[in-house]
């Protein structure tokens, strides 16, 4: 029983000396409570402000580890978004030349999708997209954007969106349609061209020729008649005029 007294009465003491020491606290709290609003008013926020700032105040990372975090690269993509790989460029194709070889005989239609070397010989209409040499004999109307004609035989009409060119071999019986044209051959039939019409020194032109503009060289022979469009300009000039003699 003394030890059980003992105890409790310990107890006692203890609760009685935390429970003094808590009210001994508020009151202190009180009385600077009560300091502060009896203060100066500067002084007074100067005091709340100290106060909010013991209370608010956090330990501060170190110097170096700020520096460090914002060294870290940031990431380009974000979380979620995928990288766009870029589109990897198609390759050109490669430009295809279709070929008729020497002593062949063909009958029948062609159709090229881009150039045409013609060496042996073709019954039938000919075309392509891209570039014709003909250096063969054609029977039939050849069209493409650029034709040459090295001594090559052709009967039949020809129709070229570009130049059309006829070297002092070849001949051509029947009309032609072009671009740009240029003669030191033989041609049986009508020119009609775009822009500037040339006749070289060995050409022979057996029919009328239509064209923006002539260039003809000593030699070149043309039996037909030889069309110049006037320009709207050229057109609107008057040509009517008295002419009085006294």
């Amino acid at each position: 029983m003394g030890v059980k007294s003992n105890f409790t009465q310990a107890v006692s003491e203890l609760i009685g000396i935390s429970e003094h020491h808590e009210a001994a606290a508020k009151k202190e709290e009180k009385e600077e409570e009560v300091q502060v609003m009896t203060a100066d008013p500067k002084e007074r926020i100067k005091a709340i402000l100290a106060a909010r700032a013991q209370t608010q105040a956090a330990p501060s990372m170190p110097e170096s580890t700020q520096i460090q975090e914002s060294q870290q690269p940031q990431e380009s993509v974000e979380e979620g978004e995928s990288e766009e790989t870029p589109l990897e460029s198609e390759p050109e194709p490669i430009p295809v030349i279709t070929t008729i070889v020497k002593g062949s005989v063909i009958i029948g239609e062609i159709h090229a999708e881009g150039d045409m070397e013609l060496q042996g010989s073709v019954k039938g209409k000919i075309t392509a997209k891209g570039k014709i040499r003909a250096m063969g004999k054609v029977v039939g109307d050849l069209a493409g954007h650029d034709i040459e004609l090295a001594d090559c035989a052709i009967q039949g009409n020809i129709v070229a969106s570009g130049t059309l060119t006829i070297d002092k071999g070849s001949v051509v019986i029947g009309d032609v349609a072009c671009k740009e044209f240029c003669l030191d051959g033989k041609i049986k039939g009508n020119v009609t061209s775009e822009n500037e019409a040339k006749f070289l020194p060995m050409a022979i032109l057996s029919g009328n020729v239509k064209a923006a503009s002539i260039a003809m060289s000593q030699g070149a022979k043309i039996k037909g008649e030889i069309n110049i469009p006037l320009s709207e300009e050229e057109e609107d000039l008057p040509f009517d005029m008295e002419i009085s003699i006294k």
